[in-house]
Order: structure tokens, then C-alpha cells, then sequence
């Protein structure tokens, strides 16, 4: 019996060496969390990352568990290193500060796209935005809908959809200030240039004489009047469009990617 139990001692201590969970560093535990893997830059391309572990495999080779939030599943995938990897890994968060509580706060300030469903909901709509989506593209118009986490924006001449997911950065006005004193400038300002724009258009004309052979100073008339009441149809939209320009806006940035090169660009 005991020739039969000392090689099974043997293999399973054998088995059990090489499934080692190691400690990649005193500033991190056994199992690395999504706060200090983005703390410590560690694993900086595993987006979603819940949490990772180190095992050694043999001398020089190590696997890397790591557990990911992928579109609200959660997948396991591997990684291996070999040990000189695993040194300049070690080496580097070695050499980097203590994660304290203090540290996990000022980490979190500036990265809005942890939060950036509820912020997006949260904009007062409709107003003017610049975006950047996809990697590189930029987008300007009015923001007046978002839904199922889809931002709508018109443009001059199409309306834009743009996912959540996609969007790296956002320019947009958290309130649109009162400049209600605006008001009666901007509305006589809108009727007078429908004024102007209607007399250069009576200017560009013809004259036109009734059966008399007298000037239709009438349609003259209609004309002005004409301009004036366009002019003050749109003036709302002007008046909403300079409370809007007047107003700082904020720019935030929406994707991990981003905020990463912001950071160590």
C-alpha cells in the first residue's frame, strides 16, 4: 500500500507546485481587482476586467486567469508570460506608490466614463454638441434625443446616431444660462434683419405697375411685412442658439481609450 501512496504524495505535490497562485507584488494582493490592475496599469488592455490571477506554470512560463465583463457577460480568458515578463511586470509595480484609499478617490475623479450612461441622460436637450466617436470622428450638431443608449443628432443635413459604446469624448453645456435681458434685443434684431432681407429682395425685383399703370407699393409693403414676421418666427431659435454659446461648456471623456491617452500621452 505504501509503495502505491508515496508516488501519489509525489504527483499531487508535483500538480499542486505547478498551479501556484503568485504574488505579483507587495502593493497588490493574490488576486488582482479591477482598482488596482487601472491603478497600477497592469493589465491595461483587458477592458472589463473584474479581477486576475498568476499562476505559475513552470520555471519560466506563468498563465494569467483573468475574469472580464464583456456586453454584461462574464468570460474567462488566459494569458502566459514567460519570467523575464513577469520580472519587468514585477519590477514596475514594485517601484510604484502604496493604493490607498486616497489614491483610489483621485483616480476615480476624472474618469467620467465610468458614469457616462447617467451623464448623457442628464444633458438638457435639445443643445448644440461636439463629439468624437469611433476612434476618430467628429460630430457637431444638436443633441435631442438619447435613447437605449443611442445619442440622435441632427445636423445641417441628416440626423446622426451615435451608440454610447462608441464615443471617446463630449463637448456639451451642463445648463444653458439666463440671459433672459437678451430677449427684446435678440427678437427686434431678428425682426429688423427679416426687414432688411425683404427690402434688398424688393430691391432685386422688378417694379410692378397695376392696370393704371401705377407701382404695386402695396406688395412693396407685404413684402417688409413679410420679412419682419419671419424674422421673428426664427428669432426664438436665435435666442436659444446665443443662451446656448454664451454658456461654458464642459468637455468630458466618455471611453477608457481615451482617457488613457490623455493621460500618458
Amino acid at each position: 500500500m505504501l509503495k502505491y501512496t508515496l508516488p501519489a504524495l509525489i504527483l499531487l505535490g508535483g500538480l499542486g507546485a505547478q498551479t501556484e497562485v503568485i504574488i505579483l507584488s507587495d502593493n497588490v494582493g493574490a488576486e488582482i481587482d479591477e482598482h488596482e490592475s487601472r491603478f497600477y496599469r497592469i493589465f491595461p488592455e483587458e477592458k472589463g476586467l473584474i479581477d486576475a490571477q498568476i499562476v505559475r506554470i513552470n520555471e519560466n512560463k506563468y498563465r494569467i486567469l483573468v475574469v472580464k465583463n464583456v456586453d454584461g457577460k462574464i468570460t474567462k480568458v488566459r494569458r502566459y508570460i514567460d519570467q523575464d515578463e513577469f520580472n519587468t511586470l514585477k519590477q514596475y509595480v514594485d517601484g510604484q506608490p502604496r493604493f490607498t484609499e486616497e489614491e483610489k478617490i483621485a483616480m476615480y475623479e476624472g474618469m467620467d466614463f465610468l458614469r457616462a450612461e447617467k451623464i448623457v441622460n442628464e444633458i438638457p436637450k435639445p443643445q448644440f454638441v461636439v463629439l468624437k466617436h469611433s476612434g476618430k470622428k467628429k460630430l457637431k450638431g444638436t443633441l435631442f434625443k438619447v435613447d437605449e443608449n443611442v445619442l440622435h443628432i441632427q445636423t445641417p443635413t441628416t440626423v446622426e446616431m451615435v451608440s454610447l459604446n462608441n464615443l471617446d469624448k463630449l463637448s456639451y453645456r451642463t445648463s444653458i444660462g439666463e440671459y433672459e435681458y437678451l430677449r427684446p434685443y435678440i427678437y427686434g434684431a431678428s425682426g429688423v434683419t427679416g426687414l432688411a432681407l425683404a427690402r434688398l429682395y424688393n430691391a432685386q425685383r422688378p417694379t410692378l405697375y397695376n392696370d393704371f399703370g401705377i407701382p404695386r407699393n402695396d406688395l412693396i409693403r407685404y413684402t417688409q411685412l413679410f420679412g419682419i414676421v419671419i424674422g421673428l418666427i426664427f428669432s426664438s431659435e436665435v435666442f436659444d442658439a446665443v443662451s446656448t454659446l454664451l454658456t461654458p461648456a464642459e468637455t468630458i471623456i466618455l471611453s477608457e481609450a481615451e482617457y488613457e491617452n490623455q493621460k500618458f500621452k
